[in-house]
């Protein structure tokens, strides 16, 4: 079958505008440099896709850095809640999916439930101008400082109505962060 040069020209210029439809894009949040991140990759395969193909690239350099598949998330509307759970591990929400994501080994699991208490919320992946971008929280400030009482001073009395140390109503004792639940190592072969 012999095709014209018109009809080869329509067929490639058909190819190359399914071809262009592909995107793909990525971000990351720096833990500590690019030596310990986490990094998002998108692609979005073909022009007619309807969703974004996730990957979740755990890096503690230069030990190890490993990618993860995700769930596969709508074009409109992605973020990707990253929140510090205990040292090295972070967890990670999509929609309805949560995942931890292990620093040490670069290792990531799913949870059949959502975690209790995530951790600290440190920002987000989503899409800002057109560009997948990690938005960090601002960190909070610094607590106020205690004005120390020179030795041999009396403080400055309390305003009328106030209520001392002594007397104030006890501050219910701080709850301990649930430890994220660990992941499961196989053995090493050949020990």
């Amino acid at each position: 079958m012999k095709l014209s040069r018109r009809a080869a020209t329509a067929a490639l210029a058909l190819i190359a505008a399914l071809a262009g439809g592909c995107r793909s894009d990525s971000a990351s949040y720096m833990i500590n440099g690019p030596e310990l991140s986490l990094t998002l990759i998108v692609d979005q395969n073909y022009l007619w896709d309807d969703e974004w193909q996730l990957g979740l690239l755990t890096t503690r350099q230069p030990d190890c850095m490993r990618r993860h598949n995700l769930q596969p998330a709508p074009l409109d509307g992605l973020k990707l809640d990253v929140y510090q759970a205990a040292d090295g591990a972070y967890i990670v929400k999509q929609g309805n999916n949560w995942y931890i994501a292990e620093t040490k080994k670069c290792q990531l699991q799913r949870f059949k439930a959502p975690p209790p208490e995530p951790g600290e919320l440190r920002g987000s992946f989503e899409f800002k101008d057109g560009k997948l971008t990690f938005v960090a929280l601002p960190k909070p400030p610094a607590p106020p400082q205690a004005v120390a009482t020179p030795a041999g001073a009396t403080p400055a009395a309390a305003p009328a109505g106030a209520t001392s140390a002594a007397t104030a109503p006890a501050a219910p004792a701080p709850t301990e962060p649930q430890a994220a639940p660990t992941l499961p190592v196989a053995p090493a072969a050949g020990r």
